[in-house]
């Protein structure tokens, strides 16, 4: 009955006025907890796995992967304009431009796809490499790290799915109105479709935020597989060892 404490809550950005715990949905704070937690774990698992890798390295029968084919830094390119539209996208539903947010959204994942293509059409350009997967421990690590982060580039695309699909409960005609009129800015804009359908686009911009964040995260492993699989060579890594005085084989 009364809600007040004697230090106030410190409130989201996202969250428009008058919210408070237990009125509603899970708060934007929530699931950005539960977003930081999974994207940690993630970093702990790749940086496991980096860390074999370098171990690994050191062994006389490491042959080195050949040259990176196109096909990988065009699949960095795509991550990359992935990344930037996912943040395009956030910002424009925090503006209430929701057709705009959508079709960026829609765009977002269609770059994600076709990253994952170029990852099999990589995959497939080095087995005709002679550097298949039973061709070495070099050529096992590279399909192993990449075929992990794509993974998670895939469970990216499927919950960004749903947060597009999130946008087909509303009337085109509807949305273009609402946005020309300018909702205010602590105000949720709702748009009603047959059948008692509701889309929020508050709760639309907090999901593409997440979205956006968690494809900063896929960009950063990425960079961090091509440079550790392409540029770490035996070289490097004696040198390394040598200059800090680790004994190497």
């Amino acid at each position: 009955m009364m809600r007040f404490i004697i230090c106030p809550l410190p409130r989201c950005g996202f969250q428009p006025d008058g919210y408070w715990p237990g009125d509603g949905a899970a708060p934007y704070g929530t699931r950005q907890v539960g977003l930081w937690t999974f994207m940690g774990v993630v970093c702990v698992l790749f940086a496991l796995f980096g860390v074999a890798y370098v171990m690994r390295i050191g062994y006389d029968d490491w042959r080195v992967l050949p040259a990176a084919p196109w096909q990988l830094w065009l699949s960095t390119a795509l991550l990359g304009t992935g990344d930037a539209v996912w943040q395009l996208a956030a910002l424009a539903a925090m503006r209430r431009r929701r057709v705009l947010a959508h079709r960026l959204a829609v765009l977002g994942v269609a770059l994600a796809l076709a990253f994952i293509a170029s990852q099999l059409g990589a995959w497939r350009a080095l087995a005709t490499q002679h550097a298949g997967l039973g061709s070495g421990p070099a050529a096992a690590f590279f399909y192993m790290l990449t075929g992990l982060h794509g993974v998670h580039v895939l469970g990216g695309v499927i919950a960004a799915g749903r947060v597009v699909l999130r946008f087909g409960g509303g009337d085109r005609a509807g949305v273009r109105a609402g946005e020309r009129a300018g909702e205010g800015a602590g105000k949720r804009v709702v748009n009603r479709a047959g059948g008692g359908g509701r889309v929020d686009i508050v709760r639309i911009s907090e999901s593409l935020a997440l979205c956006a964040r968690y494809w900063h995260l896929l960009l950063a492993l990425w960079l961090a597989l091509f440079g550790l699989l392409f540029w770490v060579t035996p070289d490097v890594v004696q040198t390394i060892c040598s200059t800090v005085g680790i004994p190497v084989r």
